[in-house]
């Protein structure tokens, strides 16, 4: 499955996070790759075990992300694991853990598509309680998912009877045999070590993914899951905690732009419950008519009740009291269809097809979680928004816009609530909670009573002139790096002769210093016992293995291969490496084989990108405009005069104390200035290496100067990547032919720059 550009820019955010654990530990390479404002990484909950939230709101895609993520782990910071082992995938209650099961061991599932593409089709999946009965040869030979509620791990000493993972099982007795180290494992009164699950997983340094990980709040739940022996903690989350380490943050608006979602959400508030479900019968059947002008889409909106509970004390408008109102509107019963505890007539229905009848769901809060369907566009809540069952237990399923696909009729790109309470302000502020617990925001929900029901983070215009940045151009089109690499390149014919140090011996026993060349690998993470042998591997199965995972889509596929089989030869027959060596260390060979081709192909392209610029082949063109709205993720509360846009996008301190100042009539020859958002703005520099480089601030004089800043922390001024943009970026300044400048700015020299800038 395609992922979405937030869904890529999060595995890519990782990836660089795993890269620099393994040179300088968790703590300093979050802090590194994170902004300069963002809060600094927390080892208050496991020490030194790496542990980082991905935090995504509700509807996207958390679980998907997570199966990505996998692989990302496994080929880094675990490749001495070689593909084997155990993940322990904690779910917040016994429903999510069932509708996770289901992906994860259907394999006609994206989900499980996705891990066994990357494992090689060696994944075994199992509940709790199939783990119970996991076998040796399972955890030595594949990845090993085990799929739990936090609830079945949580280590009670005053309950751990009750707890079958911490119990003595004789199934599991062939995982102790031999075993040389009994320092992290639980024994019994009299010294023995228990032959249990959680010993099992002990053992192996599982991988922890915990999925709603602000669940895990109380100490109990922490200190469960560092009695675990993890080797790395993952949590994917729409609300962390306070403690968690959030290494990738992606807004609701994301969502929006990708098409997932249907936000804004519009609120009505009445007193009456009637009214309330009256307004949203009616909004239904609007949604309704608009959907069926699309024929090539089939939509059929739904409507979420959410009723009382029954009560013998006072009169509620239950279940039975809301059936027997829509009946008397009405409404075919065969449209109805009630979901409670211990009643669900949804079971078995397809709420997606088009032979389905069902318009109107009535629960109280069994859809709370485990349940989605992208056809519910409307929640009318009876429940008494101040109540213990409030709204925000049900929000989340009438987030997930159909087919994620933006519809022409803006109505049907948003959600509708229609509350009954005592005030709107009270409705207001139950429904806001509601998106805060699902990942969202205030910006994200409209006032029906408003007359403009814009959503907040749309952004236009200021300025009425449009923006065509000139880029680095070949053919007159956007330079690529593959048009350097060009057709006729041939990877086969480079030179595939290199060494790499090997860390593990034929039966995969590490041989080297952990601490050698600076490199970060924690102690424990070296299996206490068990040894992954090689599964005699063949040359060939070698070749594929990195092939598959040596992803260099602009090289032909016989071309790399030929590469791969070259090199190999060499290690074997001059380098004396023997073919289980290979194997046993693959990821650090496929490590060190992806860091050649890489610089093959730079220098490559450094000498195409010198000769087309010599024989005026590259030039300078307006290409791309800059477009009339924007969405963007956070605004800024501050009014800017020449900001192109009427709102600006997040910025770190520093970056917003340089723009304030760029902004000021000091500079009156400044017209206007936009933020450049990187992978989200029109305008980037191509140089030679394949990642483009986009300036964070493009400004336009009143003499027509066009001028790309990027802002620089003091403590990357002078690094390799900074050096390289600042050399490509000077490279575009001069096919602008006077009219197009570059500066690199940074504390040190904001003086200077806006001094320059004053003559432009």
């Amino acid at each position: 499955m395609q992922l979405k550009k937030y869904q890529k820019t999060s595995i890519e955010k990782l990836r660089e996070y795993l890269k620099e654990v393994q040179k300088d530990g968790p703590k300093k390479a979050f802090n590194n790759i994170t902004s300069e404002d963002a809060p600094k990484y927390k080892e208050s909950f496991f020490g030194e075990v790496p542990f980082v939230c991905m935090k995504i709101p509700t509807g996207g895609g958390k679980t998907l992300v997570g199966c990505n993520a996998l692989s990302e782990i496994f080929q880094t910071i675990l490749k001495h694991k070689m593909d084997r082992g155990i993940v322990l995938w904690f779910t917040p209650s016994e429903a999510i853990k069932t509708q996770t099961l289901r992906k994860f061991k259907d394999r006609t599932d994206w989900h499980r598509q996705t891990i066994d593409e990357a494992f090689d089709n060696k994944v075994i999946v199992f509940s709790n309680e199939e783990a119970l009965r996991i076998r040796k040869g399972d955890v030595e030979n594949n990845i090993c998912i085990i799929i739990a509620s936090l609830e079945a791990f949580r280590k009670d000493k005053s309950l751990q009877k009750k707890y079958k993972v911490y119990k003595e099982n004789g199934e599991l007795i062939n995982h102790f045999e031999n075993i040389k180290d009994e320092g992290v494992l639980e024994k019994d009164s009299e010294g023995t070590v228990i032959n249990s699950l959680a010993n099992v997983v002990r053992m192996d340094n599982p991988l922890v993914v915990i999925d709603e990980g602000h669940k895990t709040q109380t100490k109990l739940s922490i200190d469960f899951i560092k009695d675990l022996n993890p080797s790395f903690i993952i949590e994917y989350t729409a609300t962390p905690r306070s403690g968690s380490n959030i290494l990738v943050d992606v807004f609701a608006s994301e969502l929006k732009e990708e098409q997932m979602v249907k936000i804004p959400i519009v609120l009505e508030s009445a007193v009456q419950w009637e009214s309330a479900l009256d307004r949203g019968i009616k909004k239904r059947s609007d949604l309704e008519k608009e959907a069926n002008k699309n024929k090539k889409e089939y939509i059929r909106p739904i409507v979420l009740i959410q009723a009382q509970p029954e009560s013998k004390t006072s009169k509620h408008v239950t279940v039975d009291v809301v059936k027997e109102y829509l009946l008397k509107a009405k409404i075919q019963e065969e449209e109805i269809a009630i979901k409670i505890s211990g009643k669900n007539e949804l079971e078995g229905e397809n709420l997606l097809s088009s032979k389905c009848k069902i318009k109107y769901i009535i629960t109280v809060n069994a859809l709370a979680e485990g349940w989605d369907c992208s056809f519910a566009y409307v929640l009318v809540s009876l429940a008494n928004v101040g109540a213990k069952i409030a709204v925000e237990q049900i929000i989340g399923r009438i987030l997930r816009m159909p087919y994620a696909k933006k519809k022409e009729n803006e109505d049907l790109n948003r959600s509708y609530i229609f509350a009954s309470a005592k005030n709107f302000n009270e409705a207001a502020e139950a429904i806001i909670t509601g998106l805060e617990d699902n990942g969202y925001s205030r910006s994200d929900f409209i006032d029906s009573t408003k007359k403009e029901l814009k959503y907040e983070l749309e952004v236009e215009r200021a300025f009425k002139k449009d923006l065509a940045v000139p880029m680095v151009s070949f053919g007159g089109e956007k330079l690529s790096f593959e048009d350097l690499i060009g057709e006729d390149f041939e990877l086969s014919k480079q030179d595939h002769k290199f060494d790499f140090d090997i860390h593990f011996d034929n039966d995969g026993r590490a041989i080297i210093d952990i601490k050698k060349e600076n490199e970060w690998i924690r102690e424990s993470q070296k299996s206490l016992n068990l040894i992954y042998q090689d599964r005699h591997v063949t040359e060939a199965e070698l070749v594929q293995w990195l092939d598959k995972r040596l992803r260099f889509t602009i090289i032909e596929r016989k071309e790399k291969v030929a590469f791969i089989e070259k090199a190999l030869e060499y290690q074997l027959s001059v380098k004396k490496r023997t073919l289980t060596e290979l194997s046993v260390n693959r990821y650090l060979l496929l490590e060190k084989l992806s860091a050649v081709i890489s610089d093959i192909l730079e220098i490559y392209a450094k000498k195409k990108f010198d000769e087309f610029i010599k024989k005026g082949k590259i030039t300078a063109k307006a290409l791309d405009k800059f477009p009339a709205t924007i969405i963007i993720n956070q605004e800024i509360p501050q009014t800017f005069n020449k900001s192109y846009y009427k709102k600006v996008d997040k910025l770190n301190s520093e970056e917003k104390n340089f723009v304030e100042r760029l902004d000021l009539d000091k500079l009156p020859n400044v017209e206007y200035w936009v933020r450049n958002r990187e992978k989200k703005d029109p305008f980037y520099i191509q140089g030679w290496q394949r990642n483009k480089f986009y300036p964070d601030f493009v400004a336009v004089t009143k003499k027509g100067n066009i001028i790309a800043l990027e802002w620089k922390g003091e403590d990357r001024v002078g690094n390799p990547d900074t050096d390289y943009k600042e050399v490509i970026a000077k490279i575009w300044e001069k096919l602008g032919k006077g009219k197009l400048h570059f500066f690199l700015v940074h504390t040190g020299n904001v003086e200077k720059v806006l001094s320059e800038l004053k003559s432009l």
